[in-house]
């Protein structure tokens, strides 16, 4: 009986030591090696809003490019995106890309989109009535706007402000989902809903509405 009960003791403390050293183990890699906690609702609420937007400006009809790089946080947005879009049975998407980061900090959910990039997709997809980028809205050249072969509605989520109103200007642009630069936001408090989140920390730009974006420093 005593032996017995020393073999119980000893397994009790096998398992225990082996639940402790799981436990630090999750500790450490939750420290300095899990991805970084996100907002998920806010970042619904943008993918949503983007598929909302697409479908309006092309009348619930036509065929889409998107522009997207990896991202916890784009991951989250793509799916709410394509999840809201097929609510508009008529827009298809042809094709997305996910551009190689090449581990550059510029990437990232509203911006990275180059002039030249934007350039070789659009020329690729002649035929796509809309792009969607998730990487903001390049910044192209003149010498870039005369290489385009066609010219698709532009949707994008953009970081930043700067550099809209001369994208709206040369009707490249089309609707911009951008960071909030108006203040106060019109929501207040905590949010409650996908589209307060959105409200509180983003707003939509239209051409008819450009007149409102703040000017780049070059203007």
């Amino acid at each position: 009986m005593n032996s017995q009960n020393a073999s119980v003791k000893n397994g009790v403390l096998v398992v225990g030591s082996i639940l402790v050293i799981a436990a630090s183990s999750f500790w450490i890699y939750r420290k300095h090696f899990a991805a970084p906690r996100i907002n998920v609702a806010l970042h619904q609420a943008v993918g949503r809003v983007m598929a909302e937007e697409t479908a309006g400006l092309l009348n619930n009809e036509g065929k889409i490019v998107v522009i997207a790089v990896e991202s916890p946080e784009l991951r989250v947005q793509l799916e709410a995106f394509e999840k809201t879009l097929g609510q508009f049975k008529k827009v298809t998407i042809k094709k997305t890309y996910m551009v190689d980061t090449e581990n550059k900090p510029k990437y990232g959910p509203g911006s990275g989109l180059s002039g030249p990039r934007l350039v070789r997709i659009v020329n690729k997809n002649p035929n796509a009535d809309a792009i969607v980028s998730f990487i903001g809205a390049a910044d192209i050249s003149e010498a870039e706007i005369g290489q385009l072969q066609a010219r698709p509605r532009l949707i994008a989520e953009s970081r930043s402000a700067e550099n809209l109103k001369t994208l709206f200007d040369k009707q490249l642009l089309h609707v911009a989902v951008v960071s909030r630069f108006q203040f106060p936001a019109p929501v207040e408090g905590n949010p409650g809903t996908l589209r307060q989140w959105f409200d509180k920390r983003f707003q939509i730009v239209r051409p008819e509405s450009a007149a409102t974006l703040p000017s780049s420093a070059a203007e």
